[in-house]
């Protein structure tokens, strides 16, 4: 892991100094964590001149802000200002380097000496070569974390359609290859989630993939970051989940519940989990064709009749989709129209039968009784 690393640094990113002679390839800059460590990629060239010179104990020295006293040499890598390693060997023009223990103070600008047999004695020093700028950062960053809809980067403020795959992606800086940090998921939703976590050269990477539907909607999914410093430090980022849905569990209710008796007001209210809000519209079976009766959440009827009894249809609906519910609205009411006839309608002769008959118009059914007067 730490030689592809090292080659990784030495191969990227680069800036290539003067292109004849003596030559240094080092980032302008490189940002290092208080307490962790910091990689500065270095390769160099010399003047082919000088080239027998060139031997494996030559020092390979830091220096900072234009100082004259090393504050890093290869031969004594311990016992300097900056303590750490210097990878690779002088032949191979190798002078990447890991700082460990990084402070504040370590904050500045950087330049590379060498010193070899012989005359083989050069600071790759501005003007003419660059220099490399260390910036330390007093805490970790927060882990960046985005979204991903059919493998489509969602904007901020898009929301998501149920049914699509969705990935949350979460990354975080390395700053120490030896010490990497890790990242978590949680959420607002009971159940657990696990990432899947992998490492490029220079980040940590967690995806969280699902199909993404309803109960979504409104959870808050978070990302914690934790690095190991001389103490544990962690940083989280959040997203909340905006998902698009056609309506859902859609129902309709009376109020008031119980017995409709004629002359009294009723309200049929029909609710419906979406989103998008929807919009509702009411029907009558009696309607053919159906045809709306009125549109909005509720449906008052005041000084109810007969005539208002029937089934009212409740239809939700938004660009997602549609969905119906129904009730049955029964409106009792007293006996009325009450008539009472006898067959045969003449005169009955003694002894002869007769039928009465008496009926009623009445919600419930009546009981009826026949009383005889004399």
């Amino acid at each position: 892991m730490m030689e592809t690393l090292v080659t990784f640094l030495l191969t990227g990113s680069l800036i290539q100094g003067v292109l004849c002679g003596f030559n240094i390839n080092l980032p302008k800059r490189v940002e290092a964590l208080k307490g962790s460590c910091v990689f500065i990629p270095c390769t160099f060239d010399i003047d082919q001149q000088y080239k027998d010179d060139l031997t494996d104990s030559a020092k390979r020295m830091w220096f900072k802000d234009g100082g004259s006293t090393a504050v890093f040499n290869s031969s004594r890598p311990k016992t300097r200002p900056l303590k750490g390693e210097i990878f690779g060997t002088a032949t191979q023009k190798n002078c990447t380097t890991r700082i460990d223990n990084v402070r504040q103070s370590h904050n500045g600008s950087y330049y590379f000496r060498l010193e070899a047999n012989g005359k083989l004695q050069y600071n790759y020093t501005e003007p003419t070569h660059s220099q490399v700028q260390i910036g330390v950062l007093g805490s970790p960053p927060k882990p960046t974390l985005s979204v991903f809809q059919d493998q489509q980067k969602v904007r901020k403020e898009v929301e998501v359609i149920e049914g699509s795959s969705v990935s949350l992606r979460c990354s975080t800086k390395i700053f120490c290859p030896s010490r990497p940090p890790s990242l978590t998921w949680s959420s607002s939703l009971i159940e657990s989630v696990t990432g899947q976590q992998y490492q490029s050269q220079t980040d940590i990477i967690s995806d969280l993939n699902f199909t993404v539907s309803h109960r979504h909607h409104g959870v808050t999914f978070t990302c914690t970051a934790t690095h190991q410093l001389q103490k544990q430090i962690t940083k989280q980022e959040s997203r909340l989940l905006s998902v698009q849905y056609a309506p859902k569990n859609t129902s309709v209710r009376i109020n008031p519940a119980g017995l409709v008796l004629e002359g009294r007001s009723v309200t049929l209210s029909c609710s419906s989990d979406a989103n998008p809000a929807v919009k509702y519209t009411w029907y009558r079976d009696t309607e053919r064709p159906l045809n709306p009766v009125q549109t909005g959440p509720n449906l008052t009827i005041n000084n109810t009749d007969p005539t208002h009894s029937g089934r009212y249809y409740c239809t939700a609906e938004n660009k997602h989709g549609t969905q119906n519910s129904s009730v049955l609205l029964d409106v009792q009411y007293a006996p009325k129209n009450t008539s009472l006839s006898a067959f045969p309608s003449s005169s009955v002769m003694r002894g002869n039968p007769v039928t009465l008959s008496c009926s009623s118009d009445a919600n419930p059914a009546v009981n009826l009784h026949l009383v005889q007067r004399h």
